[in-house]
């Protein structure tokens, strides 16, 4: 039968709200410490903080050796929806002996169990086995002794942590109420066996609970029997009340009756007076032993509190011991340091003895020096009188002087006037050479692109030549069947001319006739309205033209359609040709053709196709751009830029032909697949034979989106198609890199997102104490999470939260959330001035991983200081907070709001992830396809 009551705990079923609450806090606990992935929960009981997991998303295995136990959680896991159902397991098994593989885990829970088993070392040596590298394990158990039949073991925090710490590295160690709790990431190599051991502190202070605990439990047995005892006294009392009322009922007046109930009476106060005295005794004893038991219940926690404090002085003395070490290190390397000055000391003073002999010499000669100031003397004398004379002399220099200044400073003007002339030529001779520069530049960039196309020509010529000859001999054996098969068709000719002017085919065809009277007869001439048709080589047959029949005259006009037209194919057609031609006349030495499943180019969006198209455009470079439409009745957009055509979805395929096998003048010529659509799978191949590099540029993990009912046109051959035979792969970010690597066997570069340099800024500087935070983009609930969004919202009341977007759930908001619609890029500018934090909050998952969100370079060039969900691509980026956790996510909001990042290394990182960078990577990866040829079967393409 199953004991276990953690599920009526957790709902508040037959217990109290204190033990409800403190269910609650430590399930709570470990499920905000519990990441994200595949979970195993040893002992998992009934199942609770599984069902928990499995609710949030996570794939959970509960195992417990109760029969009883896993019966209840399968119960509970019927009740789930199919989605959470799909993703627990209960299995039966034990902790030290677990039938999974090893590593299969990401993190495992060891709730209350490790206290109940025999050998909780072989229990932790298991989890290390089948946790993963790096995956976290938690445990909890009761904190000192909680007297129960099935506990085998008394933890203290430190005996928990010397447990855990041989094969885990402890990350977190904490009292949660009456339980230790820890958090561990396994360890690559174990550093010893797990043992439990209580020291000797701890063993003394187990040893004084116990005895506590027994001292306590005989105050409870005494106060039980005290009651017992009360209890039977006041029974029989009453018994004695009750038998002398009969009796008195029973006797008469006589004088031994009398006597008796004299009697009867005595006895009766003699048991109430005893009654009374038991009962004032068991009294005081019940206040005595209640006293004595709360005083034992104090000292008991007086204890407990005094081993918590010698724990954090362990955990000091620890400290001060790797301190003392670290002292003990510097004081080597004074020491060390101490001898070399010693040294330096012995050098100084051998240097001291040099100077006092360089000093000696001096002395003596300074004694010649003042032998020589005689002399000096003498001839300063003679000096003085030769001073009078320089005197004069400077005066008549200084007169020199004075006019020479004079004209010096009507030099220096006329010099000052003709360098301005100077600096002004220099000035326009700059803008020449500028001008010059960029001519040179954009000669440069023709240069090359001739160059390139001159060397594919002269490589392809060296092909052609090399099989001139096979071609050649192939063409006289084609010439030679050629003649052998005309000769047999005239023969055949001859002999269906001479059969059908035979006798016998005429009184064939007269039969036919006969038997079929609907047919015409073949000898007769054709009545109006019967065409032939004939087929070269072949008999000629005949098709009837019968006459349409008469239109009913309409009783009323039909209502005209409201609806717009199709534009004619021939209409489009005729627009595509203009193109070509201006792309052919462009400056750019590129061609590109971006095959987008999104919109047509405008401002209000700017998804990753639209915004390579811009820097193309601004290169000179002409698109040919593919667009999504709901209906072949919308019409086409519009746009001011000559060399962009957009053709809707329907009406690309018509015209791919075209614009493949388009004259584009010598240019370099791109295909972009930016998504794996099937027109792209029939259209690769047939691209590349027609010169054309083509780009698979995977932006999205389109398997993740189809999961989730997004891109119901996701096929996954096709993805793996485009990533084998396309001439460059990319991807957006580096987890989805390695998966397009799995799929088609080779390397895959990652070019991320970037930013849009005329993204604008807000016209004021954002506030200080700005109390709102910010959101732009998608708000669908197939990737924006709104559970934790609103989780946010509740626990921040004093933050605005603001969202900008479309495609929003029907929710029921706080009065913090505010839902703005869809605006442009300049309003979303301005509203980013009030914000002190913009967050992205998306579901984690597989599909989060693989994404590089355009809005995380749009936010830093807005200033804002960002947090973000669990973003492997944004881990390293500036001035974003990635989170792992809902938990983490909104305890970080009031740490991140407000913050300001490093100006200075923002804009240094987004002037390197700018799209004008993306396109020259692109650039230069369709040079590298030119410069060394295709792989594999695609070099067949190129003897064309």
């Amino acid at each position: 039968m199953n004991h276990d009551r953690v599920h009526l705990a957790y709902n508040g079923i037959d217990v109290d709200p204190e033990t409800q609450t403190l269910t609650r806090n430590r399930l709570h606990w470990l499920l905000d410490h519990l990441p994200p992935g595949r979970i195993l929960d040893l002992g998992c009981s009934q199942g609770t903080l599984s069902v928990l997991a499995a609710r949030r998303g996570d794939r959970v295995t509960g195992v417990d050796i109760e029969e009883d136990a896993l019966a209840f959680a399968a119960g509970l896991a019927a009740e789930l929806p199919a989605d959470v159902a799909a993703r627990l397991a209960f299995v039966r098994g034990d902790g030290a002996r677990l039938a999974f593989p090893d590593g299969c885990f990401d993190a495992a829970v060891a709730g209350e169990l490790l206290e109940h088993v025999t050998d909780p070392g072989a229990v932790l040596a298991e989890l290390h086995r089948v946790l993963a590298p790096g995956g976290t394990l938690l445990a909890s158990v009761p904190h000192g002794l909680m007297p129960h039949h099935d506990h085998r073991r008394t933890f203290y925090r430190a005996g928990l942590r010397r447990l855990l710490d041989p094969l885990f590295e402890i990350r977190e160690l904490t009292v949660l109420d009456r339980h230790v709790a820890a958090v561990g990431v396994r360890r690559e190599e174990p550093l010893g066996e797990p043992a439990f051991l209580l020291s000797q502190e701890e063993a003394d202070f187990l040893q004084r609970e116990e005895l506590a605990e027994r001292q306590a439990q005989g105050l409870r047995d005494r106060l039980e029997r005290a009651n017992h005892l009360y209890r039977e006294v006041t029974a029989a009392n009453a018994e004695l009340k009750a038998q002398l009322g009969d009796l008195r009922a029973r006797l008469g007046g006589s004088r031994a009756e009398e006597d008796v109930l004299d009697r009867l009476a005595a006895l009766q106060d003699s048991v109430r007076h005893l009654s009374t005295s038991l009962t004032d005794g068991a009294a005081a004893d019940r206040e005595d032993l209640r006293e004595r038991l709360r005083e034992r219940t104090e000292e008991r926690d007086g204890l407990r509190e005094r081993l918590r404090a010698q724990d954090g002085l362990r955990e000091q003395l620890r400290l001060r011991t790797e301190e003392r070490d670290r002292l003990r290190a510097d004081a080597r390397a004074a020491e060390a340091e101490i001898a070399l000055l010693r040294e330096a000391v012995a050098a100084a003073e051998a240097e001291r003895r040099g100077l006092l002999e360089s000093a000696h010499g001096l002395r003596t000669s300074l004694e010649a020096l003042r032998e020589t100031a005689g002399s000096l003397t003498a001839e300063r004398d003679e000096l003085r009188e030769t001073a009078g004379a320089v005197t004069a002399e400077r005066d008549e220099l200084r007169a020199l002087v004075r006019d020479q200044a004079e004209d010096l400073r009507t030099a220096e003007a006329a010099h000052a006037s003709a360098a301005r002339e100077l600096r002004a030529r220099i000035a326009a001779l700059d803008e020449e050479l500028g001008a010059e520069r960029a001519a040179l530049a954009r000669l440069r960039t023709v240069y090359n692109g001739e160059r390139h196309r001159h060397e594919l020509t002269q490589h392809r010529l060296g092909k052609l030549a090399a099989s001139e000859d096979r071609l050649r001999q192939e063409n006289d054996r084609l010439r030679a069947r050629l003649e052998t098969v005309t000769g047999r068709l005239a023969d055949y000719r001859e002999q269906i001319t001479r059969i059908r002017s035979s006798r016998a085919w005429r009184m064939l065809s007269v039969y036919r006739h006969l038997r079929r009277p609907g047919r015409p007869d073949p000898a007769q001439p054709r009545p109006a309205g019967v065409r032939p048709v004939a087929a070269s080589g072949a008999p000629t047959r005949t098709i009837v033209m019968r006459p349409a029949p008469e239109a009913a005259p309409a009783a009323r006009p039909a209502a005209p359609r409201t609806t717009a037209a199709p534009v004619p194919l021939d209409e489009v057609r005729t627009g595509l040709r203009e193109w070509v031609e201006r792309a052919r006349a462009a400056e750019g030495d590129e061609v590109v053709l971006m095959f987008s499943g999104t919109t047509f180019v405008q401002e209000a969006r700017g998804n990753r196709p639209i915004r390579l198209t811009r820097v193309y455009l601004g290169r000179g470079c002409p698109v040919f751009f593919n667009y999504y439409r709901w209906r072949d009745s919308e019409p086409l957009p519009s746009h001011p830029d000559p060399l962009l055509f957009q053709s809707p979805i329907d009406i690309t395929p018509h015209l791919l032909d075209e614009v493949l096998g388009a004259d584009f003048g010598g240019k370099r010529k791109l295909l972009f697949a930016s998504f794996p659509h099937e027109v792209m799978v029939r259209t690769l191949t047939h691209a590349a034979a027609r010169g054309w590099v083509t780009v698979y540029d995977a932006r999205d993990d389109w398997e993740e989106f189809a999961k989730v009912g997004m891109a119901k046109w996701y096929h996954p051959g096709h993805e793996r198609y485009l990533v084998a035979h396309a001439d460059v792969v990319t991807a957006v970010s580096a987890p989805l890199a390695r998966k397009m690597e799995t799929l088609g066997g080779r390397p895959v570069s990652v070019n991320a997102n970037a930013l849009d340099p005329d993204f604008p800024t807000p016209s004021v500087p954002r506030r200080a104490d700005a109390s709102k935070v910010g959101y732009f983009g998608h708000l669908t609930d197939k990737w924006f999470d709104w559970d934790l969004l609103l989780r946010a919202a509740r626990a921040h009341p004093g933050l605005v939260f603001e969202l900008a977007g479309h495609q929003q759930p029907d929710l029921r908001l706080p009065e913090n959330v505010r839902l703005l619609g869809l605006l442009g890029h300049r309003e979303l500018a301005e509203l980013s001035a009030g914000w002190a934090l913009a967050l992205i909050p998306f579901r984690n998952g597989p599909l989060a991983d693989a994404v590089d969100p355009i809005k995380v370079y749009e936010y830093l060039h807005l200033g804002l200081p960002v947090l973000a969900t669990y973003f492997p691509q944004c881990a390293d980026y500036p001035g974003v907070r990635v989170t792992e956790s809902a938990a983490e996510f909104v305890a970080a909001i009031p740490q991140v709001a407000g913050s300001a990042p490093d100006a200075a290394r923002v804009r240094a990182w987004l002037a390197a992830n700018t799209w004008e960078c993306r396109v020259e990577a692109y650039t230069e990866l369709a040079e590298q396809v030119v410069r060394k040829g295709r792989d594999g079967l695609l070099t067949l393409l190129e003897s064309r």
